[in-house]
């Protein structure tokens, strides 16, 4: 007889982040500006086509954890329209989720 093993289960009425952020893989040009960026489980590069909107966000300062981040709204050269940002405290980059 084989001995079973359990996977971890989630119990019912967890909690678990909806709209998650995804990480991302972002180049760009000598000015800083970003002109590719890697989508998570794509191969290869998608290219900016345009950025239609950027903003910043600072918030919570005061916390443990504060917020600082560069959104941007941005249409690929598939014609995709995406929201990403740069975390500027962590110096990671995110596809935000609608």
């Amino acid at each position: 007889m084989r001995p079973v093993i359990s996977k971890p289960t989630r119990r019912t009425g967890a909690l678990r982040p909806l709209n998650a952020p995804s990480p991302l893989r972002i180049q760009t040009d000598a000015t800083g500006r970003v002109v590719s960026i890697w989508r998570q489980g794509r191969l290869t590069p998608r290219t900016i086509a345009t950025i239609q909107d950027c903003w910043r966000i600072d918030d919570e300062w005061w916390r443990e954890h504060a917020v600082s981040r560069l959104y941007y709204e941005l249409v690929l050269d598939d014609g995709t329209l995406l929201t990403i940002y740069h975390d500027l405290l962590a110096d990671l980059w995110f596809e935000q989720r609608p």
